[in-house]
């Protein structure tokens, strides 16, 4: 249970987020451009702020507390799969620009710009609109799932009624304040969140010793650099450097098709008032996200410092609300603690409903209903988020189950499911309309199937493999078997996004030095971002060498990257 001054924190925090949704409210409810993309003018640093708050939420904390726990720093390398979250430095280097110049409210609103206003983009259009759906649930369900188990441990309520709790609020004050209140309302959490974790990587950090590293389960894998040749500790992910490759490989794709694997990454962009904003929302966005890491490494050490039992990942799933209730938390400042968690469940969450509902608004309701007023629109939103709340709600209190098992569920079965098909229509001048909805609806097909079915042998990458292959071949052949697009509407999108990849040699002469530099500062970012989060969690341990390593190259990557600008005019010839 909580102190008094514990309960007044929190509900301090919760009274200031409700009054922030209110007032925001009236600028949330001009149109639609102003209830999802917040008119277009809202700063870099706020949307950059934004981002890392509605990354950084408690089940995702849960998750990686639970594997740095039991596997050390190697923990961070098998959370490539999704906590990393790479598709950040997909932005950083080229995607946040080319969606910045697409001028669309949404992805699936994207669709038409690409393979046009006939069949084969209006069945693109619905196919990404529902999609976004799908996985819109999909997260809600996993933020409550883990969220209410973790707020039961401090409130005397049941998972259930602290569930039904979070939804309802971070509901309210989404509904009333649009993008307007996601944003501004995360750049106060951000503060929170951050907060949070200097005090917890900081007494961390204080308790480390060479006791209690050896008394480490994972001692010997607080590696930074993974452990290609293997280890007994990760018997689980055998052969290791297959499996690390593959989660790399997704949370790349995730970028390349400009999906983030969520509808609310690209939601920012779109938001971007410039393409050099896309620049610093992106780098920035991955500086703040650094905190999780030393945050969530800290929350390890002190569990094994209290002794606690992480022999297993189910033992270890109760890590985190075990640590917050012990006395490296006093009074007051687990309030502030809690407040944080509470704040990363809460950014994630409204962002997480504001973006999938942009999707049934635009997407749907738009297409059903292009007379409608933006009056009109703006209620269909408030309708369309409070369907998918209702959805998630209660779909994530019939399935239970661990919090790891739902995260590991979402990425590596549903992600598969759309992941090729997104990409392709990036960088593949032939592809399709049609080949788009048959590749994601064979997708789904494959994700449903292994859903049901557990074929012996098959572990969580090659499930991954085998349902982006058969997304890949219904895509190529939905693709293949109708007819291209017009050649009109590829210039059109050619001349307007400029992407590299299977394009027109003619198109792309005059693009191609952007192109290289694109593919360049991809390779950077990447690097640039791993180092991010890795040099704090070196700190943390007093691991000085490996910071004496990474800083230089940190400081040298960041200053190239900031400086680094691609030219924003093109011809075709």
């Amino acid at each position: 249970m909580l102190h008094s001054l514990d309960v007044a924190v929190v509900v301090s925090y919760l009274v200031a987020l409700v009054i922030a949704g209110v007032w925001l409210a009236k600028r949330a409810g001009e149109s639609s451009e102003h209830y999802f993309l917040g008119g277009r003018k809202l700063p870099w640093w706020a949307l950059g702020a934004s981002g890392m708050s509605s990354n950084l939420d408690v089940a995702g904390t849960m998750t990686i507390v639970t594997l740095l726990t039991v596997f050390g720093v190697q923990g961070f390398f098998i959370e490539m799969r999704g906590g990393v979250v790479l598709p950040i430095a997909v932005f950083l280097a080229f995607m946040g620009k080319w969606h910045q110049r697409s001028r669309v409210m949404t992805t699936a609103e994207w669709m038409t710009l690409r393979f046009g206003g006939g069949a084969g983009g209006r069945a693109a259009r619905a196919t990404a609109a529902l999609t976004y759906v799908v996985l819109t649930v999909a997260m809600i369900v996993f933020f409550l799932s883990a969220g209410g188990k973790f707020l039961a441990e401090f409130l005397p309520f049941t998972p259930t009624q602290c569930a039904v709790g979070m939804a309802s609020l971070a509901f309210g004050y989404t509904l009333v304040g649009g993008l307007y209140g996601v944003i501004w309302t995360d750049v106060f959490q951000a503060f929170l969140i951050g907060g949070a974790a200097v005090y917890v990587s900081v007494v961390a950090a204080g308790q480390v010793s060479p006791e209690l590293l050896a008394a480490w389960p994972g001692a010997e894998l607080n590696n930074f650099f993974p452990m290609i040749g293997g280890h007994e500790g990760l018997s689980a992910y055998e052969p290791f450097w297959f499996f690390l490759l593959i989660w790399a490989f997704k949370g790349v794709l995730e970028g390349l098709g400009g999906s983030g694997g969520s509808a609310y990454m690209a939601q920012r962009f779109y938001a971007a008032g410039g393409e050099r904003d896309c620049r610093k929302i992106a780098m920035l966005w991955t500086v703040l996200f650094a905190a999780r890491w030393p945050m969530v490494l800290g929350f390890a050490i002190l569990a094994i410092k209290l002794g606690l039992d992480v022999s297993s990942l189910e033992e270890a799933e109760a890590v985190l609300p075990a640590v917050l209730g012990s006395e490296f938390f006093p009074a007051g400042l687990r309030g502030l603690v809690l407040a944080a968690m509470l704040a990363a469940a809460m950014s994630t969450f409204d962002s997480t409903i504001n973006a999938g509902a942009s999707y049934v608004v635009k997407d749907l309701y738009e297409v059903w209903r292009p007379a409608a007023t933006d009056r009109q629109r703006v209620w269909a939103g408030y309708i369309a988020s409070t369907l998918l709340v209702v959805a998630g709600l209660l779909i994530s209190l019939a399935l239970g189950g661990s919090v790891l098992g739902v995260w590991v569920g979402i990425v590596m079965l549903l992600f598969p499911a759309f992941l090729v098909p997104f990409a392709l229509r990036w960088f593949w001048a032939r592809f399709n309309g049609a080949g788009f909805a048959i590749g994601t609806a064979g997708g789904f097909a494959g994700a449903v199937f292994f859903a049901f079915v557990d074929p012996a042998g098959w572990n969580e990458v090659t499930r991954f493999l085998g349902i982006a292959g058969v997304s890949l071949a219904a895509s190529l052949a939905g693709a293949l078997a109708t007819r291209p697009v017009a050649r009109e509407t590829l210039e059109n999108f050619y001349r307007q996004i400029r992407p590299l990849g299977w394009w027109p040699r003619e198109w792309r002469a005059a693009d191609v030095a952007e192109h290289r530099r694109d593919v360049t500062t991809l390779i950077g970012a990447l690097v640039w971002q791993v180092v991010t989060f890795l040099l704090p969690m070196a700190a943390v341990l007093g691991r000085w060498t490996e910071v004496a390593v990474l800083t230089p190259l940190w400081v040298a990557l960041a200053v190239w990257l900031w400086r680094e600008r691609a030219p924003t005019e093109s011809r075709i010839g």
